[in-house]
């Protein structure tokens, strides 16, 4: 019997496309949601920017000096939080040399400008504020008319706002993604369900060819997988005729070979008085069986690569069993049949079917006293068929001996002792199992040992 040898398990491609999908639809959205939270961040720095160049710009303007170091505005400014201490809005206008001009903000603190570094233009840049926050300051050196001192000009506000609307941004935008991100997912599953099959269904269709409910591969494929299709066919159809061309080749070499055995064989019986024609006429019969064996075996063996091969039990077994009461109709053998398969398939052609049957039947029938029991069922993908009869059995130290070919235990019976041999070989040609034991329930009735025959073969679905 031959083992299945394990494969390792390979990726199929919807775990590998699934793969992919997933990786870069992950990697793009990331890349994407950072590309939009630096734009949105951006965006609102540009605006506290804008701002703040407002505020400065509001901040002269409304400013004059009425003395040399005096700087006092003509009204305040539009916005009250520039008023309410320590609000996060301030501004100061600071000169070397002189005590700066603060908002009622900043209460008892001060903004620390680099006189030092000229500000001709605004700038912008951060800074630690009042109560250790971070703040968006804006600069610029301004001189005033009536005076020859420069001033600087700051504006600052706290930059938690914006802070505070970049993490609600961040918030909906990883939500927003996260589930963008788990609808392509989902889509791509569903497209690879949906796109993979008629792969699918092509794995199917070849199940069914292997059984025999199909012959081909139908031609309403999709564009892509039809050419496979194609050759699949192309190669089943191949396949096929070799098989014919080996069959046809078995029975020339059959008919080759029977012929001048047959010759030599009359010739020996014409010449009887001959000593030699006994010689020949041994030596040719025990060609002749070797001939016939190994042949069946080589007919055998074609026949079961050929794909889509079954036979129904069932009939094949009634048949023979009828022809088995006929047969031995004087010895009132009864021959009964238990199994309630209807569609039970085998996975071979018929007349290997009939071969193993019949063998076993026949040979039952040789020993039996009055009853043969035929058993056929089915066991996961395999065939159970016992045949057991009420003969004198077969003791565990000649079971062996029985199988080899032209081995017959008793000369009296009819036969070639080749009815085992052959069911054995045909068993493992088609990877099965064949074992004898004894037939229990009718050594309790009868003090007989009996002959219980199990073969176990493969089945084929229907």
């Amino acid at each position: 019997m031959i083992v299945p040898r394990t494969r390792p398990k390979n990726k199929s491609i919807w775990f590998r496309l699934l793969t992919v999908s997933v990786i870069w639809t992950v990697f793009v959205l990331l890349v994407g949601g950072y590309i939009l939270s630096l734009t949105f961040r951006g965006i609102i720095e540009k605006n506290l920017d804008d701002r703040l160049a407002g505020f400065l710009d509001n901040l002269v303007g409304i400013s004059h000096a009425e003395f040399q170091e005096d700087v006092s505005f003509y009204r305040a400014l539009s916005d009250p939080r520039f008023e309410q201490p320590y609000s996060g809005w301030y501004w100061q206008i600071s000169a070397r040399g002189y005590t700066p001009f603060r908002s009622r903000s900043l209460w008892d603190q001060s903004l620390n400008p680099d006189l030092e570094t000229p500000r001709p233009r605004p700038i912008y840049y951060d800074a630690i504020g009042p109560e250790d926050q971070l703040i968006r300051v804006i600069e610029q050196d301004i001189s005033m008319p009536g005076t020859e001192v420069t001033f600087r000009y700051s504006v600052a506000i706290d930059k938690s706002e914006i802070e505070a609307q970049a993490k609600d941004f961040n918030r909906i935008l990883i939500w927003s993604l996260g589930i963008l991100g788990a609808g392509l997912i989902l889509a791509s599953v569903f497209q690879l369900v949906y796109g993979l099959q008629p792969l699918r269904r092509i794995q199917t269709l070849l199940a069914q060819i292997r059984s025999g409910a199909q012959k081909r591969l139908p031609d309403n494929l999709p564009s892509e997988i039809q050419p496979m299709a194609d050759e699949l066919n192309a190669l089943l159809e191949h396949h096929e005729e070799v098989i014919a061309r080996s069959r046809t080749q078995v029975g020339n070499l059959a008919h080759a070979l029977k012929t001048p055995l047959a010759v030599l064989m009359n010739e020996a019986e014409l010449q009887k008085d001959v000593g030699l024609a006994g010689l020949v006429t041994r030596q040719a019969e025990l060609m002749r069986r070797q001939i016939d064996h190994y042949l069946r075996r080589a007919r055998v063996a074609a026949s079961i690569k050929v794909i889509g091969s079954r036979t129904e039990v069932a009939p094949v077994v009634r048949d023979i069993a009828r022809a088995m009461s006929i047969i031995y109709k004087n010895r009132r053998i009864n021959v009964t049949i238990q199994g309630d398969e209807k569609r039970l398939l085998f996975r071979g052609e018929k007349q290997d079917l009939e071969e193993i049957v019949g063998n076993l039947v026949e040979n039952a029938a040789k020993w039996a006293q009055e009853q043969i029991e035929v058993t056929v069922c089915r066991k996961g993908d395999r065939i159970l068929l016992q045949v057991a009869d009420d003969g004198p059995g077969i003791s565990r130290s000649e079971r062996e001996a029985v199988f080899a070919r032209g081995e017959k235990l008793d000369e009296n019976k009819p036969g070639a002792g080749l009815g085992l041999s052959i069911v054995r070989d045909l068993v493992d040609l088609y990877d099965g199992s064949i074992t004898l034991g004894d037939h229990f329930s009718v050594k309790e009735k009868s003090g007989n040992r009996g002959l219980l025959v199990k073969i176990s073969l493969a089945a084929a679905f229907s």
